[in-house]
């Protein structure tokens, strides 16, 4: 099954809700950390406290994205929405195993009923989550999916050679993600108004071995969901 995942930031809380009745997206991520200026992150994250307590929870389809581990920002949005329900999350950022550790431990600290419940969406963003990725997944249940975090990743490798750097780390990903047995989506494309471009780069991912992949407008979805159905066997 092809899981696209649409991200809308929570700073700009009037396309929340277009966004949750989005069709053709599997998945909502409700983005608290790189599109959101730091002097906003106090407001974004009012905005998914408050969509919680209207929906009682949770609502369906919804992931949040939250702030990286070791920041007092990613203190402030697991204090505030683990409390509300916070389920399933996709966490940023992530270099070892210790990273991990202290979030979960953190989660269970604020809400054992959650911990016990929680699904994580782990992005793979830094040289050392790839490289060092069966250590940092073996016996962790709550990990549910990987994401792969192209510009960071890039970023961290201080790549000079982007195009072929990126895909490089994407084929090692999948690799290691079916060793693992774990599911992992690829990285958003930027472009919008190239139907070509968005089709050609998400069918590329479906025949590596993707099981899926995050767009950034829902335009993005029904040529995003072709590519991959044209990937298939």
């Amino acid at each position: 099954m092809t899981v696209i995942s649409l991200y809308v930031s929570a700073a700009r809380p009037g396309y929340v809700d277009h966004a949750l009745t989005a069709s053709g997206v599997d998945a909502v991520v409700l983005d608290l950390e790189d599109s959101v200026a730091d002097r906003d992150k106090d407001a974004a994250r009012d905005v998914a406290a408050e969509l919680m307590r209207s929906c009682g929870g949770l609502p369906d389809r919804l992931v949040v994205r939250v702030n990286a581990p070791g920041t007092a920002v990613l203190e402030a949005d697991l204090a505030e929405l683990v409390p509300l329900g916070l389920n399933r999350l996709r966490l940023p950022r992530v270099c070892t195993r210790h990273d991990l550790q202290a979030v979960l431990e953190h989660v269970e600290a604020l809400d054992a009923g959650v911990a016990g419940r929680i699904r994580v969406e782990l992005m793979i963003e830094t040289v050392p989550a790839l490289r060092d990725l069966e250590e940092l997944v073996t016996g962790r249940p709550e990990i549910c999916a990987l994401t792969f975090g192209g510009e960071d990743f890039l970023r961290d490798s201080l790549s000079r050679d982007l195009p072929c750097d990126l895909w490089s780390a994407k084929r090692e990903l999948v690799k290691k993600a079916a060793a693992v047995r774990l599911p992992v989506y690829d990285t958003v494309y930027g472009e919008l108004h190239d139907r070509d471009a968005v089709w050609e780069d998400a069918h590329r991912a479906a025949r590596l071995g993707f099981a899926g992949k995050s767009i950034i407008h829902p335009a993005q979805s029904p040529v995003t969901r072709d590519a991959f159905g044209a990937a298939q066997p």
